[in-house]
């Protein structure tokens, strides 16, 4: 069997020092200094004793992302890491003013961070960053957002509903975002990285999507967020829904058609998942993460965790963004008109 070198795919920042015309030697050290790097930070990880692992080769999780735009990672939250979470998220959500409703309702339990190590290392597990940082070609990476607790609650009111409009591709491709509403670019900018703390299954509302929506390269056709989404029915006559167990992740190309559908939760439960938009490090932030970063640094947390999560933590939340490569997009800044449900 031959021995096949990994493909390491250069950061832009690589790449602009690839030339180093006049040859000198400070620069050509400066250039395989960063080659060197990305190439370790971009190397496949292999099973860390200790730590659950995915089942399969993580190239085949790359190469299904890469092929259709989603995959699911199994493995990468313990059972017992996923009961003390929901436990301590319980506890924060009894501390919530004004109390969510009990019904029909989907929102956020803010700085999750800051109060549970098992987020935190749900969150940096280098498995899934080996895949996040490969289908987007760069080590560099950011949380658009702080890794966002997110609960959605048994429908009752909603049940037998079709509620219009929710469909939507996730950050940066947003019409007041990403500077046209025709994805030209060959880059990826985006992907979401959602970790299901509880199974995503049909009768929790596990989320709907469009395969192979990315591929079209525009926001969702008004079409689809009017009259209700009843699968099977065109214009929602491909719509499926994204299907996960709990303890793996959700990873799927930022382009996505996608909508959640809380009438669909008939499970008389909640159903929790924690939501992260990664994107390069020079894509300007969805939300002002500030609040996020105080917060986690007046917590005793940082000192609580493995070093190597304590700075994937430091790198992927709290750093501040990169000047953008040549070339690049302008990313304007999120406007949002009244108060956020999920609060990130």
């Amino acid at each position: 069997m031959l021995n096949r070198s990994p493909v390491v795919r250069l950061s832009p920042t690589a790449q602009r020092l690839n030339y180093v015309g006049d040859g000198s030697s400070v620069g050509l050290m400066v250039k395989y200094r960063i080659v060197f790097r990305e190439h370790q930070m971009m190397k496949c990880p292999s099973p860390i004793a200790g730590m659950v692992w995915p089942a399969r080769p993580l190239d085949d999780y790359l190469g299904e992302l890469r092929a259709h735009g989603y995959t699911v990672v199994d493995g990468l939250i313990s059972d017992a890491a996923l009961e003390r979470i929901k436990t301590v998220t319980a506890q924060q959500i009894a501390q919530l003013e004004p109390a969510p409703p009990t019904f029909d309702d989907r929102f956020g339990v803010p700085h999750g961070i800051a109060w549970s190590q098992d987020v935190c290392n749900a969150v940096t597990h280098p498995a899934a960053l080996w895949v996040l940082r490969a289908y987007l070609g760069a080590s560099n990476i950011r949380f658009c957002h702080q890794p966002a607790m997110t609960v959605l609650r048994p429908a009752k009111d909603l049940i037998g509903q079709f509620p219009e409009a929710g469909w939507h591709a996730d950050y940066p491709y947003h019409p007041d975002v990403y500077p046209d509403d025709r994805w030209r670019d060959d880059a990826v900018y985006g992907v979401q990285f959602n970790l299901c703390v509880d199974a995503f299954r049909p009768e929790n509302g596990a989320t709907q999507y469009v395969p192979d929506s990315h591929l079209r390269r525009r926001w969702p056709p008004r079409a689809l967020n009017e009259g209700g989404t009843r699968i099977g029915t065109a214009p929602h006559d491909q719509v499926m829904q994204m299907q996960a167990p709990a303890g793996s992740a959700l990873i799927y190309d930022s382009r996505t058609w996608h909508r959640a559908c809380p009438e669909l939760n008939v499970s008389g439960e909640d159903r929790l998942a924690i939501l992260n938009a990664v994107c390069p490090a020079w894509v300007r932030s969805m939300v002002d993460k500030q609040a996020g970063t105080e917060r986690y640094r007046a917590s005793n947390m940082a000192a609580q965790l493995d070093p190597q999560v304590r700075d994937e933590i430091e790198a992927l939340c709290h750093a501040d963004r990169i000047p953008p490569p040549a070339g690049a997009p302008v990313i304007l800044e999120k406007q949002f008109v009244g108060p956020r449900k999920i609060q990130i």
